[in-house]
């Protein structure tokens, strides 16, 4: 009789631990799903690191900088963790010799205004999947992951090796388009998608290259736009150069494709907001008295 009792015991000892597991398991899902409608699909950490309570201050590539909160997002200085990396003590102070290593800002073109009110940020948000989106898309490489003047060259170099030498990967074979395209060097993958049997250039699995070359002869510019075929998608661009040498910054510059055609404006008008930034003392921006130089 003892016995039947102790067992009895231990079965509703072991169907209470079953319900203590589902219960918590039931509030961690919980906790995602909350975590999910708040952050998106990005993880909390990203979330939270996505903007900065306050001003960022730094050095942009040699450039003292002052950026306003509303503007830089996912600011990242020379030796913070890397993705998924925890960081490893507290978080020095940041002051205008702190490297600046990456960030993004979107921008509305022409203006280059950032999303600095709710009208600005609906109309982010009203514009982002129209074909002839005003917004722009700016990504920063310096500090101690700046790969250096001659990026964009060295990406020309190996798209005009292909013509030469094919590569076991259809979408990285190319051929030059005979004539600029918005006074561009054009290049789009030849021969013939093995999924479609049609011309691999129309395909959406590839992107055409378009390269703008400087005074030396190098490649100052690289483009790389992509197509859609999906219904109410929007096809984009993406635009690398050097802000050198007014600062040894890679900028990457991400636009509706419809605006291919204003490349040059899109890349002057990234480069002066960017310089606007540059710490003066007491004041920061653009001077209307100044006169910004850069090429």
């Amino acid at each position: 009789m003892r016995q039947n009792r102790l067992w009895r015991i231990f079965w509703w000892f072991f169907l209470l631990l079953i319900c203590v597991a589902i219960l918590v398991g039931y509030l961690a899902w919980k906790v995602q799903a909350i975590e999910s409608l708040v952050f998106g699909l990005q993880s909390p950490q990203m979330a939270l690191a996505q903007y900065t309570p306050k001003d960022v201050i730094g050095d942009l590539g040699g450039l003292k900088v002052r950026i306003p909160k509303y503007c830089a997002e996912y600011v990242e200085y020379d030796a913070d963790p890397g993705f998924g990396e925890r960081r490893k003590g507290s978080v020095s102070e940041r002051t205008f010799e702190s490297k600046l290593r990456s960030f993004g800002i979107d921008a509305r073109f022409p203006e280059m205004k950032c999303k600095q009110s709710k009208e600005m940020r609906e109309d982010y948000r009203y514009q982002f999947l129209k074909p002839d989106n005003a917004w722009v898309s700016i990504g920063i490489n310096a500090g101690e992951i700046y790969p250096g003047v001659e990026a964009a060259n060295r990406h020309a170099k190996l798209v005009i090796s292909s013509i030469d030498k094919k590569t076991e990967f259809w979408v990285d074979n190319y051929e030059k388009i005979p004539s600029l395209v918005f006074g561009l060097d054009a290049y789009v993958v030849t021969g013939i998608d093995p999924y479609s049997g049609r011309p691999a250039r129309e395909s959406e699995k590839t992107k055409d290259k378009f390269f703008s070359y400087g005074e030396a002869g190098t490649a100052d510019t690289y483009i790389s736009c992509g197509r859609t075929y999906v219904s109410g998608g929007v096809a984009t661009c993406s635009m690398g150069f050097s802000m050198e040498p007014k600062a040894k910054v890679l900028v990457n510059v991400r636009f509706a494709r419809s605006r291919l055609p204003q490349w040059r404006e899109i890349r002057q008008a990234t480069i002066y907001f960017l310089a606007s930034f540059e710490f003066h003392g007491e004041y920061f921006g653009r001077s209307s008295s100044q006169e910004l130089r850069v090429k």
